[in-house]
């Protein structure tokens, strides 16, 4: 009897002896399997990551070249407002009304007319406000002025404003319309 005691003990502790390692194995492949889920988490945030970082690398590339001459657009509207300056005291002052201010007059007209061509042809828009109501995004009120029209309609552009493609490159300098004073 004591060899069936003995092995069953020997039995016993082979049967704890496997319950202990399948315990431990089942602890190991937990362990591993959270491990693989943080990594795998880990991995699919990085790559959304990555994702997002070429998006933003290739709309930066592509507002580089979509607004890459902005500064340079911005100093060449001072040349527009002189040609047109020049342009408008010609045209107007009686003393320039003679044939030989005339071939003049064409040539600043001509000049003046391949520019707006050359804007427009780089996404640069004139700004069309006259009569229109005023939109804070597109206009800077320089003053107002009475009129029978309704309040916040301007009435005059003292300097032209520019658009390029969707981003504004100079205000357009208005007076606007206020209600008459009785």
């Amino acid at each position: 009897m004591s060899e069936k005691k003995e092995e069953s003990k020997d039995t016993d502790i082979e049967k704890s002896e496997d319950l202990k390692e399948n315990t431990e194995q089942n602890i190991a492949e937990k362990s591993l399997e959270n491990q693989f889920k943080e990594l795998n988490d880990k991995y699919l945030r990085l790559l959304a990551e990555n994702q997002n970082l070429r998006k933003n690398h290739e709309q930066e590339k592509e507002d580089i070249l979509k607004y890459g001459s902005f500064s340079f657009a911005q100093q060449i509207l001072g040349l527009t407002d002189n040609l047109d300056r020049a342009f408008q005291i010609f045209k107007n002052d009686e003393k320039f009304k003679n044939d030989e201010f005339k071939n003049i007059l064409n040539g600043i007209e001509m000049i003046e007319k391949e520019l707006t061509e050359t804007l427009g042809k780089n996404a640069i828009k004139y700004i069309d406000c006259l009569g229109k109501p005023f939109d804070p995004n597109l206009h800077q009120a320089i003053g107002e002025k009475e009129s029978k029209k309704e309040p916040g309609i301007i009435l005059e552009e003292m300097q032209k404003g520019y658009l390029m493609h969707d981003r504004l490159l100079r205000p357009s300098m208005v007076y606007v319309s206020k209600k008459l004073q009785k």
